[in-house]
């Protein structure tokens, strides 16, 4: 009888456990990308997405949450389920929007699993630009502040900082426009209706090979491979270098066993070959770093982010 009891209580105990990493995953994982679709994050974890399906024998699915610089992308992954379904893209914003407005989170909401990309920065003009080079382009904002238009991928987004910031090392006043993503922005910049933009890779690069955009500030501390003629801003006389990670998070209390898993499956995505072409077809800087190493990373930014838009607001 004694027996049969104790096989009784482990059979309970059993049930009430949560299942976690053991039968995770049982359904598809979806990752919440904070902008529209066609910019430099939605095409970086949609193609990472496919190679991690295989990881996790599941699919991996993006879904574009749109609006208010991320905000709104960032507030649902807050929000979401901490079971590792729904996962989040942690873009340098994540550390830049709570210092300029009021959110519902922080990047202390979120779990970090690993960053997978970090890419300078860079702002692009048309090839038939007046511009044609970066002495240029300052020369012609110094004498006409607020003529010259710049795209970004959202006010108060990360590519919508290093614009600001460049504005102060530059000495010069831009008129920002802001957009649902990397990806309309750049269309409008093709399409004549403002003048440059703001971006990183992959944003614009097929443009660039195709001879219909040019690169005019490159905010990288060395030349990029895939650019090896295009010099960046120090070298034309302007001290001044940023850029943008991105990396994929989970909602506060998602069981470790569980965002052990993500790593894996995902840390293998990136190391598989055909996510590794795809990454270089698409011009795209992989730079792995763990949960411990990410979240260490996102607390830096936070702080730095936090005293240059202080300093900027001055």
């Amino acid at each position: 009888m004694k027996g049969l009891t104790a096989i009784l209580i482990a059979f309970l105990l059993a049930l009430s456990m949560p299942l976690h990493a053991a039968d995770f995953p049982t359904k598809e994982v979806q990752i919440i990308i904070p902008w529209a679709a066609g910019g430099a994050t939605d095409l970086i974890f949609r193609a990472l997405g496919v190679t991690a399906g295989k990881y996790l024998n599941k699919a991996v699915v993006v879904v574009n949450r749109p609006g208010g610089g991320g905000a709104v992308g960032y507030t649902d992954g807050m929000k979401a389920k901490p079971d590792g379904y729904m996962l989040t893209a942690a873009v340098t914003p994540l550390c830049i929007l709570p210092h300029q407005t009021t959110t519902a989170f922080t990047y202390k909401d979120f779990e970090p699993i690993l960053n997978v990309v970090s890419d300078p920065s860079m702002f692009l003009v048309r090839a038939d630009a007046p511009w044609k080079d970066l002495r240029e382009f300052v020369d012609y904002a110094k004498k006409n502040p607020d003529m010259i238009t710049v795209g970004n991928s959202g006010a108060g987004g990360g590519v919508h900082l290093v614009a600001l910031a460049f504005e102060n090392a530059a000495g010069i006043k831009l008129n920002h426009i802001p957009f649902s993503g990397g990806g309309p922005s750049v269309t409008a910049l093709l399409g004549g209706h403002i003048n440059a933009v703001s971006v990183t890779p992959p944003e614009g690069v097929p443009q660039i090979r195709a001879g219909q955009l040019r690169v005019i500030a490159l905010f990288a501390d060395k030349r990029l491979a895939m650019f090896p003629d295009v010099p960046t801003v120090k070298e034309q006389g302007i001290n001044f270098t940023m850029g943008m990670w991105r990396g994929l998070v989970a909602p506060k209390g998602t069981p470790p066993d569980v965002i052990q898993k993500l790593h894996d499956s995902f840390k293998k995505a990136m190391d598989d070959t055909e996510f590794q072409a795809k990454a270089k077809e698409m011009s795209i800087l992989l730079s792995y770093l763990g949960p411990k190493d990410f979240g260490a990373l996102m607390a830096r930014d936070d702080e730095f982010l936090g005293k240059l838009i202080k300093e900027m607001k001055k």
